[in-house]
């Protein structure tokens, strides 16, 4: 064992020079895989878009673009939108009868702040009433009568119930086909206000 220690001297010396070379090689498999682990690509992110909107192409000169226009009703508080109104006073110490006749005609239309009427009157029709129109007509000859009681005054008010709606519009921005897809955006977000008149028109009484 000693003799050919000594004659593999040389021997000795070569293993010595390879161990830097194995350990430069370790390194250089490490510093690989994790530049491989770094140039992988990220994974695709979800589209910021919701489903079932209605979209419209409106640009192909370079890619297509299309838009969408969402709604979201905020808050709803039911109205009442009076054409005229009559003031019966009791000043008897028994009840009276009230009688109320309409003499007015009037057109009650939807109002929009954002957006267009006939695009919100679907919306709101589905989400709020069915009973919303997009304008109402009151009529003259319809007749109610109520009870005064003793001492008191009444306010009979004609005209036509109706919905007042805060509301916001989203529009949503699309580049390339089949939206929404990656490039899907929320592009403009408004808020606005909409008296909705409804189908049913006739008198109301309060306490005067």
């Amino acid at each position: 064992m000693a003799e050919r220690s000594t004659r593999a001297g040389g021997g000795w010396r070569r293993l010595a020079s390879w161990r830097p070379r194995i350990a430069a090689g370790a390194v250089l498999i490490t510093l690989t895989s994790a530049l491989t682990t770094v140039a992988m690509p990220a994974p695709a992110q979800a589209h910021s878009c919701p489903a079932g909107l209605q979209w419209s192409l409106t640009s192909h000169e370079w890619f297509p673009e299309y838009y969408a226009v969402q709604y979201v009703v905020d808050s709803v508080t039911p109205d009442f939108l009076v054409s005229e109104q009559r003031a019966v006073v009791n000043n008897t110490n028994t009840q009276a009868t009230a009688s109320f006749t309409s003499s007015v005609s009037q057109t009650f239309s939807m109002s929009v702040t954002v957006g267009t009427s006939a695009s919100l009157f679907g919306f709101l029709t589905a989400n709020v009433s069915a009973s919303i129109s997009m304008s109402t007509t009151t009529m003259t000859g319809v007749s109610a009568s109520a009870p005064v009681p003793p001492f008191s005054r009444v306010v009979g008010q004609y005209g036509v119930e109706a919905y007042r709606v805060t509301y916001t519009e989203n529009t949503y921005h699309n580049i390339g086909y089949n939206p929404p897809n990656d490039s899907c955006t929320l592009y403009a977000s408004r808020q606005g206000t909409s008296v909705a008149p409804t189908v049913f028109s006739g008198w109301r009484v309060l306490p005067g």
